[in-house]
């Protein structure tokens, strides 16, 4: 692939390979367009925070998810990294409609990079699903590194732009070359830049990492919608954090409600699933009847 940025159309997200990133970050701009490095970090409030938007979770959270830290979403097949993708969105949903609440405007830059073996089974961002969220595709920059190594670098220089409101690392299983420095590193830069930093793990065990919260998607069957009882509802996730610096765990199931862009407590569904059948028929017997004597006519001609 062409070592340059790649600008779509309105609203389309832009695409930046790992070298061209290498180039903007030694020309050093005094106020680049989509990337601007810090001379000096500035350690932002640690205790920031978000709320979830459901109270069972935001206490378990201690107030709501730590804005300027290194937190990990995985699920356990690469099938579900959809599911796992929306469930970050939501996140990086609420984040934006605080910091537009407390700036006053939005348009602070979302940085993605994505491990070219990730990219094979979770494919790319789609701009009309990321408007469902209410984000802006327009600020999403989307970084295509030839490896692993290079995702690495990209995601660590992204984590000091002062542009930045997140940078999302994905990549796939468990990688040798990925695990409690490499995450070390990323959560400190999140954690002196202000940024929200995110790991999305597809097809990975549980690890090791420096990341202050860990949670689980996995998929669970969605209702009925209100509006047309016999189509699709909304996306529901079983929600288990894994993994809480508080020490308090849980396991929550939740769907993202697209038009209040809100996440919602659900309940779960019976072990039975209501659907209509036909009744067994009463009349019949258990089992067929004898068919008699048979007859072979090859052997009797």
């Amino acid at each position: 692939m062409a070592d340059r940025g790649e600008q779509g159309g309105a609203g389309a997200a832009r695409y930046f390979h790992a070298s061209s990133l290498e180039r903007l970050a030694g020309k050093r701009p005094e106020s680049g367009r989509h990337l601007t490095f810090l001379d000096a970090p500035q350690t932002k409030e640690a205790g920031e925070r978000f709320s979830f938007g459901i109270t069972e979770i935001d206490q378990c959270l201690g107030g709501g998810l730590a804005a300027h830290a290194l937190h990990e979403i995985r699920c356990r097949h690469g099938r579900d990294i959809a599911l796992a993708s929306g469930f970050l969105l939501g996140l990086l949903s609420q984040l934006a409609q605080q910091a537009q609440q407390a700036l006053g405007h939005a348009g602070r830059r979302i940085v993605w990079v994505v491990d070219p073996a990730s990219a094979v089974d979770g494919g790319s961002l789609f701009p009309a699903g990321l408007a469902q969220y209410g984000l802006d595709p327009g600020c999403f920059t989307l970084v295509a590194p030839r490896d692993l190594k290079s995702a690495l670098w990209a995601a660590d220089e992204a984590a000091a732009c002062r542009d930045a409101l997140a940078v999302i690392l994905q990549i796939k299983g468990n990688p040798a070359r990925f695990g409690l420095t490499e995450t070390r590193r990323l959560a400190v830069r999140a954690r002196e830049t202000g940024v929200f930093a995110g790991i999305l793990r597809s097809s990975g065990e549980e690890e090791a990492t420096a990341a202050l919260t860990r949670w689980l998607v996995e998929p669970q069957a969605s209702s009925a919608s209100d509006d047309h009882r016999n189509g699709i509802g909304c996306v529901r996730h079983i929600l288990t954090l894994e993994r809480n610096r508080n020490g308090q765990g849980g396991q929550w199931p939740v769907a993202w409600n697209m038009k209040d862009k809100v996440f919602e407590y659900v309940t779960p569904h019976p072990a039975t699933n209501p659907v209509h059948r036909l009744p067994a028929p009463g009349h019949r017997p258990h089992r067929p009847a004898d068919m008699g004597t048979l007859l072979d006519f090859g052997r009797a001609s």
